[in-house]
């Protein structure tokens, strides 16, 4: 016999129906609605993280050029400088040089006119000096 459908069947279903309903709009909905924000704010996150990684990219960039670019600075003046330098040092050697030769000069100049001077009055002072060892031998004075 064909007997009609249990009706707890029916009122199961209408609750499911109804539970679901409910559940859809209170659960369901808000849920993925916070499920799609959260997704969207994470997309947002990673552009922003992305441009902010390529804003450090090029500001690092932009350092190291300028870094770069005051190293070659400062080694061209360092360089200058040393040649500076270096062309005073040579200056001053010169002229050191130049002193020391002059005095060198000087010097030899004064000694040859001393030794001109006194080999001109070696014979006067021998033949002094020869007569007063006499007189001290003798003992007496010697005749002109």
């Amino acid at each position: 016999m064909i007997r009609l459908p249990d009706i707890t069947t029916v009122y199961v279903i209408i609750c499911f129906a109804i539970a679901y309903a409910i559940l859809k709009r209170y659960l369901f909905v808000p849920l993925g609605a916070i499920l799609d924000e959260r997704e969207r704010e994470e997309k947002e996150a990673a552009a922003l993280r992305a441009e902010s990684h390529n804003r450090l990219q090029k500001a690092m960039a932009e350092a190291e050029q300028s870094l770069s670019l005051a190293r070659r600075e400062a080694l061209k003046a360092r360089e200058e400088l040393r040649g500076e330098g270096r062309a005073r040092l040579e200056a001053r050697l010169a002229e050191a040089s130049a002193a020391a030769a002059a005095s060198i000069e000087s010097a030899s100049r004064e000694i040859q006119e001393q030794s001109h001077e006194l080999s001109r009055q070696l014979p006067e002072r021998s033949e002094s000096l020869a007569r007063t060892l006499a007189e001290k031998i003798l003992g007496r004075k010697l005749a002109a």
